[in-house]
């Protein structure tokens, strides 16, 4: 039994309505009763997931904007990599080429900013009260700046975009999908698999002790380096192919996450 156990939340821990079913409370307050440690690692903001941690009342390292930022269980900010500020600019001009079909948002500090007014996003907050504020891009500060994401109603409308920032950027960059029509940007070397060796290292454990869940292209990392990664039965199918020796379990509108767990910590 692997005594860490390290999830993604939309797609993965979430259900449909983007919410921590009954069940899936049940069983992560039961596990964490016995000593199991709980990490959430997802791309959303802070204030998103201090709601969804709150509402467990337990305490967990939050790794959140992709590993941009984490938290203590205390709601202390431990480690932090902001974009570069003369990076800003430029990126959020790229996004600009594709107005009107590809919609930006900005991670900046405690907010979240855009242009446009997008329905579609807002519904990503309801439950948690974090919604986007609209914003002048143009005249916003360059300054703590933890991620830039692109949306787009299909991912290849994305593509065009993505290999632009590859050749603009290259390495000065960290770039991923969390969704086939989600491109994310954060600082160079930012990942949900580097903020968590960081949090495994302040915690004295090993990548081998630890089970992780998840469903995009920005779990990749993740789950090619923990003693087991599990895959959601909704992942992209690019994940899958690129760890096809990965077992596959049920979708996260089935709390599949939960069914693993209870089966093989509780039962």
């Amino acid at each position: 039994m692997f005594p860490v156990v390290v999830s993604d939340l939309d797609g993965t821990l979430l259900n449909k309505e983007h919410q921590l079913s009954e069940r899936t409370r049940s069983v992560v307050r039961r596990l964490s009763q016995q000593g199991v440690k709980f990490v959430f690692a997802t791309g959303r903001h802070y204030r998103d997931v201090e709601f969804l941690r709150a509402s467990l009342g337990i305490d967990m390292y939050l790794i959140t904007s992709n590993g941009a930022r984490v938290y203590g269980p205390d709601g202390q900010l431990l480690i932090q990599h902001n974009i570069g500020e003369h990076l800003v600019s430029p990126l959020l001009a790229l996004g600009q080429q594709d107005k009107g079909v590809v919609h930006t948002s900005v991670f900046q500090g405690n907010d979240w900013l855009v242009e446009e007014e997008a329905e579609d996003l807002l519904g990503l907050g309801q439950q948690t009260g974090f919604v986007y504020e609209l914003a002048d891009f143009e005249s916003m500060a360059p300054t703590e700046v933890q991620k830039v994401f692109f949306v787009a109603d299909t991912h290849e409308q994305l593509l065009p975009l993505y290999h632009r920032a590859k050749e603009l950027f290259g390495d000065q960059l960290s770039m991923t999908f969390s969704l086939p029509d989600c491109f994310e940007v954060m600082a160079s070397g930012v990942s949900k698999a580097s903020a968590l060796k960081e949090v495994l290292h302040l915690k004295g454990v090993d990548f081998n002790e630890v089970i992780a869940f998840g469903d995009g292209l920005n779990d990749l990392q993740m789950l090619s380096q923990v003693g087991k990664g599990v895959l959601m039965g909704n992942a992209d199918k690019q994940l899958v192919a690129l760890l096809p020796e990965h077992e596959q379990i049920g979708c996260n509108y089935e709390d599949a996450v939960a069914c693993y767990l209870e089966e093989h910590y509780l039962n």
